[in-house]
């Protein structure tokens, strides 16, 4: 019986000693644990701001009320915990305090990064359903017809998607095309084994001709739509074939000099997303050998226009219409309503009449 004094003394000494520490990496934790709070709100109300998908987690942006009433209930929270903080809990020595916070900043971003990705991931699921469309064969490369209601003819449009994106969302785009009774024959670059310039903008010359015999089609009324890469392409072969009635590219790249990705990539898909995006538009060689800016001033007298929010300076330079978004939609404008809106309205202007 008699150790047992001992070790109560030293048990006592030991727990005497550790309080402190104990005090200390609870401040810490309840300082980080506020900061985390309040730069996750913080980053919530900048996507909002910014209209940034890639950073809305765990809302999107369509609920902009709830948006709103998330990240200012963080916020608060913090402040108000915070202060409470501050009477009940010592705070800890200044170098802790900044460690603590970088830290909780740093994995609040990394937390709303992810966590937008995984939202985004699984709302793509859910896309907009088209009516059935016609499959049909352009030389080597398959491509599905969609057709108007109503009698003919019609204007048609060439519709090549991103070469380096072929998942990305048409439906809204041709949807609303089909509304104002143009016919859309979508081009599925991935039935190709080689897709190189040679071949693509063979292909799309084809497809143009191909269309224009439709008898549903009226061939004086043919034109081509391009989204990303598929614009620079639809460019070029507007710059090739005088068959070309009207041409417009959304968000081309245009030269392979083009700046990377920005925040304005986080409009529409997740960090990591938008950087493999960027990416394959330096290192692709399509880019490079394509450059569609030298071949816009060959396609006037006829309707040449790019949709952008990257380009500057005037609305209209030497016959090329550019159609200027406030909205970030860098690397999918199919899937901006307004975006689909201004490509119908310039459409009905100079192609539907």
């Amino acid at each position: 019986m008699e150790p047992w004094p001992g070790c109560a003394i030293i048990w006592a000494a030991a727990t005497y000693r550790m309080c402190p520490m104990l005090d200390t990496t609870m401040s810490v934790l309840v300082y980080a644990a506020l900061a985390f709070v309040a730069a996750v709100g913080a980053l919530e109300l900048a996507a909002l701001r910014g209209g940034l998908e890639g950073l809305a987690w765990p809302l999107g942006l369509r609920r902009r009320r709830l948006v709103y009433l998330f990240a200012s209930l963080m916020i608060a929270l913090s402040l108000c915990g915070g202060m409470l903080a501050g009477f009940l809990i010592a705070p800890p020595s200044p170098l802790l305090s900044a460690a603590a916070i970088l830290v909780a900043i740093g994995l609040a971003v990394v937390v709303v990064i992810v966590g937008a990705a995984v939202r985004l991931r699984w709302n793509r699921r859910h896309r907009l359903e088209l009516q059935e469309g016609k499959p049909v064969e352009v030389g080597p490369l398959r491509a599905t017809f969609y057709q108007p209601e109503g009698k003919g003819p019609v204007p048609g449009l060439c519709l090549l998607p991103d070469p380096t994106a072929p998942g990305d969302d048409l439906g809204r785009l041709i949807q609303t095309l089909m509304q104002d009774r143009v016919a859309v024959l979508l081009f599925d670059w991935q039935s190709l084994r080689n897709a190189d310039r040679l071949t693509l903008q063979g292909l799309v010359a084809v497809g143009v001709s191909h269309l224009a015999r439709w008898p549903e089609i009226d061939s004086k009324r043919v034109g081509l739509l391009g989204v990303g890469l598929g614009g620079d392409l639809a460019l070029r072969g507007a710059a090739m074939d005088p068959g070309v009635a009207a041409v417009l590219a959304m968000e081309p790249v245009l030269s392979p000099r083009r700046p990377g990705m920005g925040l304005d990539g986080l409009g529409d898909f997740s960090w990591f997303e938008a950087g493999r995006r960027a990416h394959r538009w330096r290192r692709s060689k399509l880019a490079r050998e394509l450059e569609a800016l030298g071949a816009i001033p060959c396609i006037p007298p006829r309707p040449v226009a790019v949709l952008t929010g990257y380009l500057e300076g005037s609305d209209s330079k030497d016959g090329l219409d550019i159609l200027r978004m406030s909205i970030a939609c860098s690397f999918a404008p199919a899937a901006h309503t307004v975006a689909v809106m201004r490509v119908a309205d310039w459409f009905k202007e100079h192609l539907v009449w």
